[in-house]
């Protein structure tokens, strides 16, 4: 019986880098992975699949790939990278023929046709064509694009058609707009599924503090929605760390490769990135590069080892598994 291969998910930021910086030495961890064979003293050209697992988004895979490549020199391919959103694409085609709202900043146009939906209103497009929602005046010229753009997409059918589900597919950043939508949406329909993908209230940047994250828009629009229409919304929870997104990349790792064993996490964010691999029962690396900086380990959500950062958890990756680089 052949020995089993180990795969690796990593975060991306404050593990491979801070912003636009290269945390040391993760550069070198990853052109390893990425263009190494490994030998375990029974096969000798061993490759180990790697992957990135991020609760960033508002671009697709490709682009991210390719912001990587530029900051630290490797090549990272489309299939390398899950985004927040990639565990939804296989929801969203069950939406092909239902008109959704999608929400969030960044390339939302793009999302969705990379996503190959069909009917679909941006926050933005939304907001400015029923302005009575959110009570704000938009130019006549801005008007005049959005509805250029939605009529390229066929909308004729969809006309009065109501809007079936809510995905929220990067951070929003006109939070009075997305919570006035979305709060008359669901008092239209109070099951409609809205779908988030990032549950971090906080990350790492260049910043020597954390930063406020997504999670704390989902908490307002359920505290908002609670309070003034005695309303719990329909959230359904994707992205670190919810059992969602781990068991989407668990199968697609399985479907690819054969004789997977342990699947390994690593990561900076203990209520993320931690929390999930230890949910669906992944042995977890959390490094001191990101957000945890605090003693031994996390109290509330440990990981299996705690080490300095990504070059010390591929090390021990490595010793575990008994693998070492073929030279």
């Amino acid at each position: 019986m052949k020995k089993l291969i180990p795969a690796i998910v990593s975060d991306i930021d404050g593990v491979l880098v801070r912003g636009k910086s290269i945390i040391p030495n993760s550069d070198i961890v990853i052109k390893q992975l990425l263009n190494c064979h490994y030998t375990n003293g029974e096969r000798h050209n061993i490759k180990i699949p790697f992957y990135l697992l991020t609760n960033g988004g508002g671009c697709t895979e490709l682009d991210k790939a390719n912001q990587l490549n530029k900051i630290m020199g490797s090549n990272f391919k489309r299939h390398h990278i899950f985004l927040n959103y990639t565990p939804l694409r296989p929801i969203m085609n069950e939406y092909q023929n239902k008109l959704i709202l999608i929400c969030g900043a960044g390339k939302l146009t793009e999302i969705a046709k990379d996503c190959d939906l069909k009917y679909y209103y941006t926050i933005d497009e939304y907001s400015a064509i029923y302005d009575q929602v959110t009570f704000k005046q938009y130019d006549a010229e801005i008007i005049r694009q959005y509805e250029a753009d939605i009529k390229q997409r066929h909308m004729e059918q969809m006309k009065n058609k109501q809007i079936e589900a809510v995905f929220i597919v990067f951070d929003p950043i006109k939070w009075e707009e997305s919570i006035q939508t979305i709060s008359k949406l669901v008092k239209e329909n109070k099951d409609i599924p809205i779908y988030v993908v990032n549950n971090d209230v906080t990350y790492a940047d260049q910043f020597k503090l954390p930063r406020l994250a997504f999670g704390t828009f989902t908490n307002a629009l359920i505290s908002i929605l609670k309070k003034e229409y005695n309303i719990n919304p329909n959230i359904i929870y994707y992205g670190k760390p919810s059992l969602n997104t781990y068991k989407y990349v668990q199968t697609y790792i399985h479907e690819k490769h054969e004789n997977i064993g342990n699947i390994y996490m690593i990561g900076d964010n203990p209520t993320s990135d931690i929390r999930g691999a230890n949910l669906i029962g992944w042995p977890s690396f959390l490094v001191r590069t990101g957000v945890f900086r605090g003693g031994e380990n996390d109290p509330k959500d440990p990981g299996k080892y705690v080490v300095k950062d990504l070059m010390d958890a591929y090390n021990k990756i490595l010793q575990l598994e008994g693998l070492k680089v073929v030279q």
